[in-house]
């Protein structure tokens, strides 16, 4: 209808500045003086600069990278294959119905129930000691790496001691590995 009557549509974008471009051989105009501050304030790059009070005084020289985070990361993941490998091997060697019948019968029962949950706590043990291990090989997160490998040491192995001993290895070396994390 607005075309019959030869009305113009009242509602139309305002158009856009135009885009002007240099013609090969043209200079472009004169910059603004530098003392004179521009329309939006804008930093300068140099003006990103940490402030000096954020800097520690022991950081001028980085540190030497060291292999303490690997070791202690091998050193838990050999307890925690260590744990594994007699956890597997008491599950494989059971006792007969006789030895079983002779046990319980000698013991008194929460002596047994004791006995499963000192097994269920060295099978969590054990995986929490290879996560630590994985993650101090890669030095991430100390902290919780200090935590798998306080958890290595309740890590039984097939006499029941080793797994815990290099365990304690892995936590006195994850200990001293400190500095040389990212986290």
């Amino acid at each position: 209808m607005a075309e019959e009557s030869g009305e113009e549509e009242p509602k139309k974008r305002p158009s856009l500045p135009p885009v002007e471009f240099l013609k090969p051989g043209e200079t472009q105009g004169p910059l603004p003086a530098r003392d004179q501050l521009p329309a939006a304030w804008v930093p300068r790059p140099e003006e990103y600069q940490r402030p000096t009070s954020w800097i520690p005084p022991t950081s001028s020289a980085p540190r030497a990278p060291s292999n303490l985070p690997k070791i202690a990361g091998i050193l838990l993941i050999v307890s925690a294959v260590v744990g594994m490998s007699g956890a597997i091997y008491n599950a494989v060697t059971l006792p007969s119905v006789a030895e079983y019948t002779n046990f319980t019968q000698g013991n008194s029962p929460t002596t047994v129930a004791l006995l499963q949950i000192c097994g269920l706590i060295s099978i969590w043990s054990q995986g929490l000691a290879f996560l630590g291990g994985v993650m101090a090989f890669q030095r991430m997160n100390w902290k919780l790496t200090l935590v798998c490998a306080i958890f290595s040491l309740a890590t039984l192995g097939f006499f029941y001691v080793e797994g815990s001993l290099i365990g304690l290895v892995g936590l006195i070396v994850t200990i001293r590995a400190r500095p040389y994390f990212l986290t």
